[in-house]
């Protein structure tokens, strides 16, 4: 029981992890492509 704990806190936070490092890497994305659209219009 002990090892099936720790195994699903650890996979929790890598998904959390994971999951914020997509979010971050979207905003800079819009943020990169907001400000070349804003240069060329």
């Amino acid at each position: 029981m002990n090892q099936a704990l720790a195994t699903v806190i650890g996979m929790t936070i890598a998904y959390a992890a994971s999951f914020l490092g997509l979010i971050l890497a979207y905003r800079a994305w819009r943020k990169h492509n907001q400000s070349e659209s804003d240069g060329r219009v």
